[in-house]
């Protein structure tokens, strides 16, 4: 079994808006695989940027089909401390970025 991987907002945005991007292909190709991993941050990332709720729904639906797996209390207090440890070093992320990141070391998505 080869790995799931955790597709992010910015590559969800070509997949949906660029139906011949290079994103579209390779997210196709894992969807086909069943490799797709998503968090629920992203989720609401890609859902916001729709600014039609048929649309939202439509993608919503299409979402589904990843693997969806959930941050745990765990997930929080090490989000909170790498984002602690990366400003220190005069990094600032989103705490969405922290998250996503946290989850799939995790699950070595």
């Amino acid at each position: 079994m080869e790995h799931w991987v955790l597709v992010d907002t910015c590559i969800w945005a070509s997949f949906f808006s660029k139906p011949h991007s290079p994103e579209k292909d390779v997210v196709d190709g894992l969807l086909d695989a069943d490799r797709v991993a998503l968090v629920g941050p992203i989720v609401a990332e890609v859902l916001r940027g729709f600014r039609r709720k048929d649309q939202a729904d439509w993608v919503g639906a299409r979402l589904q089909m990843a693997h969806y797996i959930e941050a745990d209390f765990g997930d929080w207090r090490a989000a909170a401390e790498l984002g602690r440890l990366l400003a220190a070093n005069g990094h600032m992320l989103p705490l969405t970025d922290l998250i996503a990141a946290t989850v799939a070391r995790r699950w070595n998505v």
